[in-house]
C-alpha cells in the first residue's frame, strides 16, 4: 500500500504536490477544530481578531476552517484554480504569492473592521478565501474563456473571465449592504492582489 501510494505522489506534476500540501496543512487545521479540548487554543492561534493584538494570525488564519462547508468550498477552489497558476508561476513564486494575497486579505480586512467599528462590530476572520480569490482572479487573468461551474449551477458552465467580475460585484454589494456572512473586504483584497500580481509581479517583482 505504501508504495502504491508513494508512486502515485511521484506521478503527479510538481503543481499538484504544492496544492496537495497546502490542502494538507488546511486539513489537519480543520480537523483540530473538531476537537472540543483544542478549541480555545484554536481561537486564540488560528482566527484573526483585529482586537486581540496578535500578528501572527493574519497568517495562521489564512490556513483555518471551522466548518466544513467552508473547507470544503476553498479547497475544491484551489485545486481547480491553484494549478494553473503554480505553473505558470512556479512553485516558489506561487508559494510567495499565495502567501502573500492571503495576509493582504487578512491585513485590509483588519484596518477596515477597525475603522468601521463604529457603525459595525468588529468581527474576527478565519479562512483561505482571500488567498482562493487571488487564485481565481489570476486565472482569470491568465485564461479568462476558462470555463468555471457554480457550485448551485453545476450544469452551467460560465467563463471565468465574467465569472470574477460577478463575484467582486456581490462582494462590493456585501459591503455597502453591510452583509456579515463572509468577508468581503477579504475576497475583494484577495481578487485585486490576483490582478495586480499577474501584470506587474513576474516582471517587476520576483
Amino acid at each position: 500500500a505504501y508504495m502504491i501510494v508513494y508512486q502515485k505522489w511521484e506521478s503527479w506534476k510538481e503543481s499538484e504536490k504544492t496544492i496537495a500540501a497546502i490542502i494538507a496543512i488546511n486539513t489537519v487545521v480543520f480537523a483540530a477544530w473538531q476537537i472540543p479540548i483544542l478549541r480555545p487554543f484554536m481561537r486564540r492561534y488560528f482566527v484573526h481578531d483585529p482586537l486581540s493584538g496578535r500578528s501572527i494570525t493574519l497568517l495562521t488564519s489564512c490556513f483555518s476552517h471551522q466548518e466544513f462547508w467552508h473547507f470544503g468550498l476553498n479547497m475544491m477552489a484551489l485545486w481547480s484554480f491553484g494549478g494553473l497558476v503554480h505553473d505558470y508561476l512556479g512553485r516558489e513564486q506561487f508559494l510567495a504569492f499565495y502567501l502573500t494575497t492571503g495576509m493582504a486579505a487578512s491585513a485590509v480586512s483588519h484596518v477596515f473592521g477597525l475603522s468601521m467599528r463604529r457603525v459595525r462590530p468588529v468581527l474576527p476572520s478565519l479562512g483561505a478565501s482571500g488567498a482562493i480569490y487571488g487564485c481565481l482572479s489570476a486565472t482569470a487573468m491568465l485564461y479568462p474563456d476558462a470555463s468555471v461551474y457554480v457550485v448551485f449551477l453545476p450544469f452551467l458552465p460560465i467563463k471565468i473571465g465574467y465569472a470574477l467580475p460577478a463575484l467582486m460585484g456581490l462582494d462590493l454589494a456585501g459591503i455597502l449592504l453591510r452583509w456579515r456572512t463572509f468577508d468581503h473586504f477579504a475576497h475583494l483584497t484577495g481578487a485585486m492582489m490576483g490582478l495586480g500580481y499577474i501584470k506587474y509581479g513576474p516582471t517587476n517583482i520576483w
